[in-house]
């Protein structure tokens, strides 16, 4: 009897932590949620061009043929049901993204997935999700779909659609009823890749005919969350952003932080939203040397600012890089800045800085004369990002590091090697490119000095 009930205590635990877990998860995206977003209109024929996309996701190999069965999603409390993501979010150390497609290439109502993921790739998903505001409720609606290769579509919360198929995209190949009720609906598509082409379209009919006035979001809404039309919004935004470039111009440097501080409070959802935190960054403390008021603490606040609100947008990568170099640099202080270079692969782990910021980290190890460490890191560097032009770089810094702890022979011989490096880029990799050509040609210069210093 005293086991059933020490039993029974232990399963009701479980269920009242599995409820509180789900209340908190819950309650963490309805924090997320914003009480003004900016709304797309689909294309003439009711397309759907905007979306909120995360990809490569791993294609799970216990589910190879059938990737469609396996959520991509689950994880941290939230699953395909129940996510509602915002840019910035993470999902397997990937990121959604805002993506307006445009069909140039592809067609008019498709949009080329591996825009999302930034080049081509075999087995893996893409995730595209949005949030969509209908003005009437229309229960005899469908969506019409279609993908390159396999889809599933989850409407609502609900899963209304599965198709695994490898193949090129019919544009309405797919149909499902999609009930679309008054108000904000949510569609996540989750389209895997085998080979070939990666590719979406979708688009909601009722009765036949195209739903052309439903509005697009790509932030979360609250219910009642005002909506801005995205393109006169940016205009103005933009037209603010203009006054603070050219007040920034004529060195008025208080007056372009105010111009950027109004485009920021005025137009926060904007396109340029990002570049004026960024802007009103430099303003107070420049990295390129340009006049600025000096204030580096102020500059990593606004930068800060930009990692916290735009941490999607490209200029949060440099925001990044840029906080770990004041930090080292003019706030002198070393541990914080090493602790910035070495987040920033988890923080942005597809991204083609994150090779610099482990050259950079590797830099910092070897002038605290953390010699071993520096080296292992460039190494890193090297293995990881075997494409990337920081190859080089950390090619010499491992003969740097050498030198500056005394070895003098192996700092010879990888300066050699730094050489016959840079004298193959030139010729081969890059022999079309007159600026990366100057570029090495500056780096030989270097290794020659540091060769002959060295006697060799």
């Amino acid at each position: 009897m005293n086991t059933n009930r020490n039993v029974t205590a232990l399963l009701m635990a479980v269920v009242f932590m599995g409820a509180l877990l789900a209340s908190s998860v819950r309650a963490a995206d309805a924090a997320k949620n914003i009480d003004e977003v900016l709304v797309y209109s689909s294309m003439d024929d009711g397309s759907i061009m905007h979306w909120l996309s995360i990809s490569p996701l791993r294609y799970d190999v216990a589910f190879l043929g059938d990737s469609m069965s396996a959520d991509v999603l689950e994880g941290d409390g939230k699953n395909e049901l129940t996510i509602r993501p915002r840019a910035g979010d993470m999902v397997q150390k990937r990121m959604w993204q805002k993506m307006h497609f445009n069909g140039a290439i592809t067609g008019p109502s498709l949009c080329d997935l591996f825009n999302v993921s930034g080049g081509s790739f075999e087995y893996g998903i893409t995730c595209s999700y949005v949030y969509l505001y209908s003005p009437v409720d229309r229960t005899n609606a469908i969506i019409a779909a279609s993908a390159d290769d396999g889809l599933k579509i989850v409407f609502n919360g609900l899963k209304i659609w599965s198709n695994q198929i490898q193949r090129s995209p019919t544009y309405e190949s797919d149909k499902a009823p999609a009930p679309l009720k008054k108000g904000w609906n949510t569609l996540l598509m989750v389209v895997d890749q085998v080979w070939g082409g990666h590719l979406l379209c979708a688009r909601f009919l009722d009765g036949d005919k195209p739903v052309t006035d439903i509005e697009i979001s790509l932030d979360p809404p609250t219910e009642n969350a005002k909506r801005h039309e995205a393109a006169p919004y940016n205009k103005e935004a933009g037209d603010l952003m203009h006054i603070a470039s050219g007040l920034n111009a004529d060195g008025k440097l208080n007056d372009t932080i105010t111009a950027c501080d109004q485009v920021l409070t005025k137009c926060p959802l904007a396109d340029v939203a990002p570049r004026a935190a960024y802007t009103k960054a430099a303003a107070y403390y420049s990295l390129k040397g340009e006049k600025s008021l000096g204030q580096a603490d102020k500059s990593v606040e606004a930068l800060d600012f930009l990692l916290v609100h735009y941490p999607q947008d490209i200029l949060a990568e440099y925001a990044l890089l840029d906080i770990a170099t004041l930090q080292e640099t003019a706030l002198k202080d070393t541990a914080k800045a090493e602790a910035t270079y070495r987040s920033f692969e988890d923080r942005y782990p597809q991204s083609s800085l994150a090779a610099k910021s482990v050259v950079e980290l590797a830099r910092m190890l070897a002038e605290e004369k953390k010699f071993e460490d520096a080296i292992l890191t460039y190494r890193k560097a090297i293995k990881k990002y075997p494409q990337a032009d920081e190859v080089m770089t950390a090619t010499v810094g491992i003969a740097d590091t050498y030198r500056l702890s005394g070895e003098k022979d192996k700092a010879g011989q990888q300066y050699e090697t730094a050489m016959a490096m840079a004298k193959d880029w030139r010729d081969n990799k890059y022999g079309v490119d007159v600026g990366k050509q100057a570029w090495l040609s500056d780096i030989m210069d270097d290794v020659r000095m540091r060769l002959s210093a060295s006697g060799k």
